[in-house]
């Protein structure tokens, strides 16, 4: 199986995140499947080197320490529940999949990653609160660039267009890790359109009088 078909099948399953023996599991279950649940080991799939080593040692930790230790003033189980949700969250990010992650600390699953289908989300879309926040992140981000810009201008055009580039080579690794985080993503989609209409209005300015 090519990675790009394994990447397009994590896509589409719902993945839990175990622990089994002290080692870390994702147990895959495809869209609407009610069962064939398979489990897999985190090396089995297209994932970075380090989040696998990172998911493992979480899943040592959380195997061999008591729950109610403190380190630091808090309980084992309230620091491993906290490195549970960054790593489960950073699988969602990578595999662009759900993760569901059993919280000891909270005692209930959270859940990371891609909207579920309609009708089986827990929570519906905000789409008015969200466009919002696309259209006031979009209004900051034209501001600022056509206003630094035009200053930089009168000054040098080549270093107008070099200070755009950077700003947005800068914003590039963001949206992109954001697109899919539930509030975060309308930020990303805000960040992403006002420097598409910012380098619309410098062109504008360029060819007019």
């Amino acid at each position: 199986m090519s990675a790009t078909t394994r990447n397009a099948t994590m896509q589409r399953s719902r993945w839990e995140l175990r622990v089994r023996d002290g080692r870390a599991v994702l147990i895959g279950r495809a869209d609407g499947a009610t069962r064939g649940a398979r489990e897999h080991a985190p090396e089995q799939l297209p994932l970075p080197p380090d989040l696998v080593a990172a998911v493992h040692e979480w899943a040592h930790v959380v195997h061999t320490t008591a729950p109610e230790q403190e380190i630091a003033g808090e309980t084992s189980a309230a620091l491993l529940s906290r490195r549970g949700r960054v790593l489960a969250a950073r699988l969602a990010t990578e595999t662009g999949a759900e993760i569901c992650y059993w919280d000891p600390a909270r005692g209930r699953v959270t859940r990371f990653g891609r909207v579920a289908r309609p009708g089986a989300s827990d929570e519906p879309t905000p789409w008015g609160t969200g466009l919002a926040l696309t259209g006031f992140t979009a209004a900051i981000v034209v501001i600022a660039l056509v206003v630094v810009s035009l200053g930089l201008a009168e000054v040098s055009t080549p270093l107008a267009a070099f200070v755009n580039l950077v700003v947005a080579g800068g914003f590039a690794p963001s949206v992109w890790l954001g697109r899919r985080l539930p509030v975060w993503r309308w930020v990303a989609f805000g960040t992403a359109l006002g420097v598409v209409l910012a380098w619309v209005a410098l062109a504008l300015s360029a060819l007019g009088p």
